[in-house]
């Protein structure tokens, strides 16, 4: 009876100790959402691995290297740019991207590397930085399409590849992407 009653006292400790633990991150894909999606993030920190709403961007500036936007008119479909790019017009409001004092830029281009080439990469890998184009790369993802894979260079010199897995236009739409960082 005294080993039930021990086995009944440290099992709340346990379920305690282990729900305290700090949980990996389930889903490796990042999701961000166009300027006028109301639900999903469109801002993200590669150094942090985190997304953030435009408010929460503009307190965090210096961190954010992406932003997902959808611009029909000259092309760009769903693209992703970063705050140093130069694009206007997208964002409204205090917290939009024109108005921050800190606006890193980050180049993109668009590789030929296949999804089981990018799947096969390891963060890390050489393959990572030399994948990168710098004297054909742009401050812009133009029509982001699902199984593209751009690599990027952030203004902090962390260079990148990420991978589309899902495109959904429109103002209001997303795109969802994985990323491996060397």
């Amino acid at each position: 009876m005294k080993k039930i009653f021990a086995l009944f006292m440290v099992l709340p400790l346990v379920a305690v100790m282990i729900s305290g633990c700090e949980k990996e991150k389930e889903d490796p894909s990042v999701k961000l959402g166009a300027q006028a999606n109301t639900t999903i993030p469109g801002f993200y920190s590669v150094s942090l691995d985190k997304t953030y709403t435009m408010s929460q961007a503009a307190d965090n500036s210096a961190s954010i290297d992406i932003f997902c936007f959808y611009e029909a008119e000259t092309g760009n479909n769903i693209a992703l740019a970063s705050p140093g790019s130069g694009i206007t017009g997208i964002f409204t409001g205090d917290d939009m991207p024109d108005n921050w004092s800190i606006k890193n830029t980050t180049y993109f281009f668009l590789t030929t590397l296949t999804q089981a080439q990018f799947e096969a990469v390891q963060n890390g890998d050489a393959l990572i930085e030399t994948s990168h184009d710098s004297a054909n790369a742009r401050r812009k993802a133009k029509d982001v399409q699902v199984g593209q894979v751009w690599s990027f260079k952030t203004q902090s010199g962390t260079y990148g590849l990420l991978l589309a897995t899902a495109v959904t236009q429109g103002a209001n739409g997303s795109v969802t992407f994985l990323v491996k960082t060397k």
